[in-house]
């Protein structure tokens, strides 16, 4: 996964969270995989979410890790199911939302967690600020 697009799934997570935020972006942590018989380690940041709101079933300050690993799948899946995202992704990172962000976050967590996240508008007062 690129930085970027990593930096920006970060800060879409941290800037319109409602119940889950994220407590760590830069863990690295060694895993030991298996291929064609045979074991290695790998090391891989670790996004790590905290409940920080108590919501259903989940506890305040339960914790996930989800290894960037599953991320990358998870981004590949999503540009495979929706074209407009693959267009605007390839474009920038900046063209992230916040449903592409609880999208990301939901293929990779296998649907356990739902962010959902919220945009909240921008209010203008009635009044101009310059008069």
């Amino acid at each position: 996964m690129r930085n970027t697009i990593y930096r920006q799934l970060v800060r879409c997570i941290h800037e319109y969270r409602t119940w889950i935020k994220v407590v760590g972006d830069n863990l690295y942590k060694e895993h030991v995989v298996f291929l064609h018989g045979r074991s290695g380690h790998v090391v891989s940041r670790m996004l790590v979410l905290q409940v920080y709101k108590e919501k259903g079933t989940y506890e305040k300050g339960m914790t996930w890790t989800v290894p960037e690993y599953a991320l990358d799948k998870a981004l590949a899946t999503y540009r495979k199911q929706d074209r407009s995202f693959r267009q605007r992704i390839s474009r920038t990172a900046m063209h992230l939302t916040a449903k592409d962000a609880e999208t990301i976050i939901r293929l990779a967590t296998y649907g356990v967690v739902r962010l959902e996240l919220v945009v909240r508008p921008v209010y203008l007062s009635e009044k101009p600020y310059y008069l």
